[in-house]
């Protein structure tokens, strides 16, 4: 199903990284860096399912080629402490097909960044499984027919970032909408959209690779946790959904039972003046059967709830009211269906284990043991008593 997953980083050397060799690991090839004379190898990379660069048309064609991109990149930056590049990571709707995933990520990204100047270089991966998603490098520094400019500290404010985020969702929803999908996602946290539930963890390429082989880890067990209490929420939040359409359902069953018999009371005149239409012989074998009128009163109300009940607009507000209690029913169950899947599906696992906590024991207090004495001293006493005694 679709979700909403954006993360924006910086790749920089005071963390000991280098953009050459990210641009190798997320496009499976094979990359060299002229400036320390190290080779990047990645070709054997499986979950890389294409790769291309995008730039503006002012830039030079050689800026096009991924080995010779990256180290002008790098040779450009003279600190230890450079900043090389942004990275963007986002998941893809799995709800598209690979063509249109594709397509998505080249608008957004020719729209929000190849349009101010920037060069991007992206890598699809895990187009094949339930976690497809891109990796977006982008330069830093705005790329003319010279070559590269100063940097734009612009394109990293927390502002330019807000927007960065807010548009993929709004790029994403379209392309589901086009796609004749009714799915859509959210740049909003939880908490900002009103949903009551706990935030998923990521899990990471290898953690994934772990838990489909069977390792249980710490991070999927804290995913598995999360998943749990968040679906026990969506049980008990649409059950208490179903029990308030059930309510409402109930008092508009009472309504319509108690105006039926206000209108059946107030015809049972006019339906008493029925008998004069019978023959005399029906007529006079009816008067003899004692209760007679009880029984007419009560079959001329029976008839006249019935009528009402059947024409009263209350019974169809009911009606109603019972179809919208099955449709809520079903998409409930459909829902809990849905969940349950993508949290096995996501894991691997068939089961999900909650952590539980362990019950405290409840240590039985020891009563103090009576030591005895030993033989002499009580001999000892019992000889004083008898004594005592004597002496008495």
């Amino acid at each position: 199903m679709a979700i909403y997953s954006f993360r924006m980083q910086v790749i920089g050397r005071s963390a000991g990284r280098s953009a050459i060799a990210a641009a190798a690991y997320r496009s499976g090839e094979r990359v060299k860096d002229k400036r320390t004379g190290t080779v990047h190898d990645y070709t054997r990379k499986k979950d890389i399912y294409d790769s291309e660069i995008l730039k503006p048309e002012e830039a030079p064609e050689r800026l096009g080629d991924r080995v010779t991109l990256w180290n002008e990149v790098e040779q450009n930056e003279k600190r230890k402490d450079s900043q090389l590049c942004n990275e963007i990571m986002i998941a893809l709707p799995a709800e598209l097909s690979h063509r249109q995933k594709q397509e998505l990520i080249r608008e957004y990204v020719q729209d929000e960044f190849v349009s101010q100047g920037m060069i991007a270089d992206i890598g699809y991966h895990d187009f094949n499984s339930h976690n497809p998603h891109a990796h977006i490098m982008l330069t830093m520094r705005p790329v003319n027919e010279e070559g590269f400019g100063r940097k734009a500290r612009k394109w990293n404010k927390r502002d330019a970032i807000r927007a960065y985020r807010a548009d993929w969702a709004n790029y994403a929803n379209q392309a589901l909408e086009q796609a004749g999908y009714e799915a859509r996602i959210d740049h909003r946290s939880l908490k900002e959209q009103g949903i009551e539930r706990e935030p998923q963890i990521h899990l990471g390429a290898k953690v994934m690779e772990m838990e489909a082989r069977g390792i249980q880890t710490r991070v999927g067990d804290e995913s598995r946790r999360i998943s749990a209490m968040n679906l026990d929420r969506e049980r008990q939040a649409a059950e208490q959904e179903k029990l308030q359409v059930e309510i409402a359902a109930e008092q508009l069953s009472e309504r319509s039972l108690l105006q039926p018999e206000v209108s059946a009371a107030s015809n049972t005149e006019s339906d008493l003046s029925q008998l004069h239409d019978l023959d005399s012989t029906d007529s006079l074998a009816h008067l003899q059967k004692p209760g007679w009128v009880d029984d007419l009163v009560a079959a001329i109300t029976k008839h006249r709830k019935a009528k009402v009940l059947s024409e009263s607009p209350v019974m169809d507000e009911l009606s109603s009211t019972l179809a919208a209690i099955s449709e809520t029913t079903k998409k409930l169950s459909a829902k809990t269906a849905d969940m349950q899947d993508s949290i096995d599906e996501r894991l691997s696992c068939a089961e999900i284990d909650t952590a539980q906590k362990p019950v405290p024991v409840t240590e039985k207090k020891q009563e103090p043991v009576q030591r005895q004495e030993p033989s002499k001293q009580r001999q000892k006493k019992q000889a004083k008593k008898r004594d005592q005694g004597m002496e008495l």
